[in-house]
């Protein structure tokens, strides 16, 4: 374990939280440019920013716009069985002209840079509207300040796979980032698969890049996630390679991560898809402006980071800490 870490530790409060956040940004339902929307994060140990990207221009739909995606998938609704969706107990309040999210009875918050409060409150009245034509509560509208009564299973979690892997969920919003390092990101999505045996969880995130490293970018991807001063505490667990594979047969490869801590259970693996010919053709003239503005997201590591992963990504190659900074 390296004596400091460029990204800390979140507390245990701030932990829950963060993992609930990524749970419910993982499948966007709007286009996006960055990875998940997100720009970039400014994580502390008490506290995280996240900084969301504009409104695509020239997006299909006009009205899914990221304020309506955000309070659609983040604040907590419970149906008429009391099952949640949303993160339960999160309830927004503007302070200081900026959206913070955060949970009544802890000093845990997430800032969601990027939004405008006005728009933002149009955003939750127009969902909440949405939601109750289908029989829908709003948790955090009857209870602003404290937990509704169909929240209060999820205060102390029932779902011990979802508490025992927090940190890899959260660990994922810290370090989103890295996924444009491949190349030019075109698209993530993410999604709890299964419980594994431990007790922990096993998440999918499926990063389609184009350009860039080619499909051997899957292996400076999952070199920079388990990197020992900025990454998760991973190791390769499994691999399935196709970079050997002609045009056209795959453009897959599979990754497993695997905690290298007993008391941390969880696994990550990583589907890395690498568009090319045909393929990416369509992806361009499907919406080119979207394309066009992708293109300046891939992100080239500093050379100190390059050559560290050149020589094979190992723990001793002595990469400086100060090398990968949190793109902006």
């Amino acid at each position: 374990m390296p004596s400091f870490l460029l990204i800390p530790q979140p507390n245990a409060d701030q932990l829950l939280l963060e993992s609930g956040v990524m749970a419910a940004l993982a499948w966007r339902q709007i286009a996006t440019v960055h990875p998940w929307g997100i720009k970039y994060v400014d994580p502390r140990p008490d506290r995280l920013a996240i900084r969301f990207e504009s409104d695509v221009v020239g997006r299909r739909a006009p009205e899914e716009t990221q304020a309506r995606d955000l309070a659609k998938v983040l604040l907590p609704r419970a149906d008429e069985y009391g099952e949640i969706t949303g993160v339960p107990g999160a309830r927004t309040h503007v302070e200081n002209d900026q959206v913070v999210l955060r949970r009544p009875g802890t000093t845990a918050s997430v800032t969601l840079l990027g939004l405008d409060p006005d728009e933002w409150q149009k955003a939750v009245d127009a969902q909440d509207h949405e939601m109750s034509t289908y029989g829908m509560t709003p948790c955090h509208r009857d209870r602003p300040d404290r937990w509704h009564l169909a929240e209060r299973p999820y205060r102390r979690p029932i779902r011990r796979g979802a508490t025992a892997s927090a940190w890899l969920t959260s660990g994922l919003l810290r370090r989103g980032g890295l996924i444009r390092s491949l190349g030019v990101p075109l698209a993530v999505t993410g999604w709890l698969n299964c419980r594994e045996r431990e007790g922990g969880e096993r998440w999918i995130i499926d990063p389609t890049f184009a350009q860039g490293h080619g499909a051997t970018g899957h292996r400076r991807l999952t070199a920079l996630l388990a990197a020992p001063a900025w990454g998760l505490p991973v190791a390769i667990a499994d691999e399935h390679c196709n970079c050997h594979l002609p045009p056209g047969y795959t453009d897959q490869c599979t990754t497993t991560l695997g905690a290298v801590r007993a008391e941390q259970p969880g696994v990550l693996e990583v589907r890395t898809i690498h568009r090319r010919g045909d393929r990416l053709k369509r992806i361009e003239q499907d919406n080119p402006a979207l394309y066009a503005a992708q293109q300046q997201l891939a992100l080239p590591v500093p050379a100190g980071v390059d050559r560290w992963l050149e020589s094979g990504g190992s723990t001793a190659a002595g990469v400086p800490v100060g090398a990968v900074t949190c793109p902006r």
